[in-house]
């Protein structure tokens, strides 16, 4: 099955209002440049995920367990090996 949605290269988003959301995402390795690529097809949207995304993960919002458990079940959903 193919994809639904064209990853877009994170070079050109560099280029927009996301640069210093993908530097810090690139500097924490997190979230994955993915995050940005499926995103960054709206802009304001790709802006409004990341703050929540980094207040919830980064800002001591929730617990590092509630944090795992999110962690483990994205991954089950993605059938990623994580």
């Amino acid at each position: 099955m193919e994809p639904n949605i064209t990853m877009l290269d994170i070079d050109e988003l560099k280029k927009t209002k996301l640069k210093p959301y993908i530097e810090q995402s690139l500097e924490h390795r997190a979230p994955d440049p993915g995050f940005h690529a499926m995103m960054g097809h709206n802009l304001d949207i790709a802006e409004a995920m990341y703050v929540a995304w980094t207040t919830a993960f980064n800002k001591g919002e929730l617990s590092h367990k509630l944090k795992e458990i999110i962690r483990v079940s994205l991954s089950r959903q993605a059938h990623c090996s994580y």
